[in-house]
């Protein structure tokens, strides 16, 4: 049985948890495929994936979530676990922490198996800046190689008999949704321009409208990102953008006031276009940052889920 194992690691921490895990399916007589996610092109000939992920401030690596989008159907056909790795002291140790927003629903998209999150790794001489700040508190490696080990054990005995899991629908995550949203908040943003003006001049008006802009997208963001399953967050943003401004122009512009001289106008026009991009990326990504509820429901069969005790 051929196992990939594969990672999104930034510092080297991640990378090591998977070689710990190809080690033990290793010695338990598994066929292991080692390889970083950003370097895994296909998955001919693999029967079974676990797929690791550095966490940042709750956010899975991007090569982790790249990997997902890029090999989704692939995904879906094999038993898939995922492991995260990140917390810089013992809390992964203490109790069994449960997927972060974001990785859960990663999980219920491919139909994933398991999840296990294990404790990071941060060097002192952290070259990256905003590691190397947090390195002056937080250095340390706090990954249990003999827990590592014991879940590597534990998936070797699930995998003989595993299938691939069950898919969860996420309506979250519809282009109509999306668009929707959207519209709501482009509508917003066009009642706001056309309505300033007639109480703060024009020129005031495209100013407060450029301050305002951003806001109204902060609120409908939030609302669009609550539900699971969302679009990315920089997806979302470039097509919000794009939908405002074109439809700015063909409305606002050319159908309202019959020419499109809107586009030379950089407060009314092109600074609510960025604030717009940048607050609905930042409002998706603090979304992301937010625990999510462990389900209720039992885990499927074939997923471990026991923790295995660090050793004294």
């Amino acid at each position: 049985m051929r196992v990939l194992i594969t990672w999104g690691s930034r510092l080297g921490g991640t990378e090591g948890i998977g070689r710990m895990l190809g080690d033990a399916l290793g010695a338990e007589g598994f066929d292991v495929v080692l390889r970083p996610a950003r370097e895994v092109h296909d998955l001919d000939g693999i029967d079974a994936v676990v797929l690791g992920g550095a966490l940042y401030a709750n956010r899975w690596h991007a090569d982790a979530r790249g990997l997902v989008e890029r090999h989704l159907a692939e995904l879906r056909r094999v038993p898939v676990w995922m492991f995260s790795s990140g917390p810089l002291d013992d809390s992964a140790e203490v109790k069994e922490l449960p997927p972060p927003r974001m990785v859960r629903a990663l999980m219920e998209r491919v139909g994933a198996l398991g999840h296990r999150t294990f404790g990071g790794r941060l060097e002192k001489g952290a070259r990256d800046w905003m590691a190397s700040q947090m390195a002056k508190t937080l250095s340390g490696d706090w990954r249990n190689p003999a827990r590592i080990r014991a879940w590597g054990v534990e998936l070797a005995r699930a995998l003989p008999d595993a299938r691939p899991g069950q898919v969860v629908a996420s309506p979250g995550g519809s282009i109509p949704r999306m668009i929707a949203y959207g519209l709501a908040g482009w509508a917003l943003h066009a009642a706001t321009a056309l309505g300033l003006p007639a109480v703060f001049g024009a020129g005031a008006a495209a100013w407060l409208h450029a301050l305002a802009a951003p806001l109204i997208f902060v609120a409908v963001a939030a609302a669009y990102f609550a539900p699971r399953g969302a679009q990315a967050p920089a997806v979302t943003a470039h097509a919000w953008t794009i939908g405002v401004a074109a439809l700015d122009l063909g409305v606002v512009g050319a159908a309202a006031r019959g020419d499109l001289e809107l586009a030379t106008s950089l407060g009314g026009f092109w600074l609510p276009l960025v604030l717009i991009c940048a607050a609905t990326r930042v409002t998706g990504a603090v979304r992301e940052m937010l625990p999510f509820p462990t389900p209720s429901k039992p885990p499927r069969p074939g997923a471990p889920t026991a923790a295995a005790p660090r050793p004294a």
